[in-house]
């Protein structure tokens, strides 16, 4: 069975319940509710990071000259959120 990576979104208190086991019959609703809202990541997707906080970055930069691989730097060096899936594209 292949896997899925899967972005949800649950608040704190139901996440907090599941990691210590004291999960209710609300939470599990909850969490149902988010794994079926949830957002699939496509299949051999690159590394995931946060846009606004580079955008933010090289916007610091100004207007001076830089060349292509001044940007292809910071790219490299932003933060990862999520791992690049090295599955097959389906």
């Amino acid at each position: 069975m292949a896997d899925i990576e899967l972005v949800i979104k649950i608040d704190n208190q139901t996440y907090n319940n599941f990691v210590n086991n004291e999960y209710s019959r609300n939470d599990v609703i909850a969490m149902h509710t988010a794994l079926v809202n949830g957002t699939p990541l496509p299949k051999g997707h690159g590394r995931i990071g946060d846009l606004d906080a580079l955008r933010e970055e090289v916007s610091y930069w100004g207007m001076n000259d830089y060349e292509p691989s001044d940007f292809i730097d910071a790219i490299d060096q932003a933060d990862t959120i999520i791992e690049s899936d090295k599955g097959e594209n389906k």
